[in-house]
């Protein structure tokens, strides 16, 4: 008994098996052989190339020299206390003093810039605006009822918070206006004024003459370039001078102003002031005002 149960405890006796090496190589010798492909010699095109005609060698033209840089011609000058008088041909015919409220100084730290902030705040126009849900165009009618949607309740689809509504906080006619007290603006001024002057850049003339009184961009051009280098130019008239207005209007750099519409940013923007002889008195009395400068 114990024998038999020997026998069915025992395991099958194993079939020895055929290494992979041998089991592989002979799927391989199963299989038939793949014929090999050989590239072929393809016979080579021999492209004969055409004759082209000599070329006739150009001349090179050689690099153009450089032009040299105009020396800045410097302005007339006047002793102190007097500003250059310039004739109507543009040449230097002497010197005029100074009415004595030109001459005045101001040296207060920041009333230039405070000047120029408020000029730059009052040019802004705060035309910008928006709609608000009473400019809207729409939403008279309820969108649904008031009870019995199971929605919230709603009076208008013109409300900020719909689709198409009215803006709740928009830019709407702001105004930007501010005001300086009259003594900052003329000291403002007669600080720009003294700038110029101390750079030497301020300067009288006597007429600007055009032929047959008509303008001429052209004569002004002329008599600018005999001055000197002058830079971005302002024109001060003691009246509204229509025929240097036009004449200047076509030269880039060059402005006209009436003593009455000068300010401080014309100044400043500009690299020299020419004022004409009979506008000096006018100018020195707008100055003399108290607060009458801007």
């Amino acid at each position: 008994m114990a024998e038999k149960k020997r026998m069915r405890g025992a395991s099958p006796p194993q079939t020895p098996r055929k290494p992979a090496a041998k089991a592989a190589a002979a799927k391989k010798a199963a299989k038939p052989a793949t014929p090999v492909r050989r590239a072929v010699a393809r016979p080579v095109k021999r492209v004969v190339p055409l004759a082209e005609p000599p070329r006739e060698e150009t001349a090179v033209a050689p690099a153009p020299a450089p032009k040299p840089k105009a020396e800045p011609r410097p302005l007339p000058n006047a002793p102190a206390g007097e500003v250059p008088l310039i004739a109507a041909d543009g040449s230097l015919s002497g010197s005029l003093p100074l009415p004595p409220p030109l001459m005045e100084e101001k040296t207060r730290t920041g009333v230039l810039s405070q000047a120029l902030d408020v000029a730059s705040s009052n040019a802004h126009l705060g035309t910008a605006a928006t709609k608000n849900r009473a400019r809207v165009s729409g939403g008279g009618a309820k969108p649904w009822r008031q009870k019995g949607t199971g929605r919230a309740r709603q009076g208008s689809t013109r409300a900020p918070h719909w689709r198409h509504g009215g803006v709740v906080f928009g830019p709407n006619g702001r105004r930007y206006r501010r005001r300086i007290p009259g003594k900052m603006r003329r000291e403002a001024f007669l600080q720009a004024l003294a700038a110029r002057r101390g750079a030497g850049r301020f300067l009288v003339y006597d007429s600007l003459a055009f032929e047959e009184d008509k303008p001429s961009t052209r004569t002004v051009l002329e008599w600018l370039d005999k001055i000197g280098d002058t830079g971005r130019t302002l024109l001060v008239t003691p009246e509204i001078d229509d025929t240097t207005a036009r004449a200047a209007a076509n030269v880039k750099g060059v402005a006209a102003r009436s003593v009455g519409a000068l300010r401080t940013a014309d100044v400043l923007t500009h690299d020299t002031l020419i004022v004409r002889r009979d506008a000096l008195d006018a100018l020195a009395g707008r100055v003399a005002l108290n607060g009458g400068a801007a």
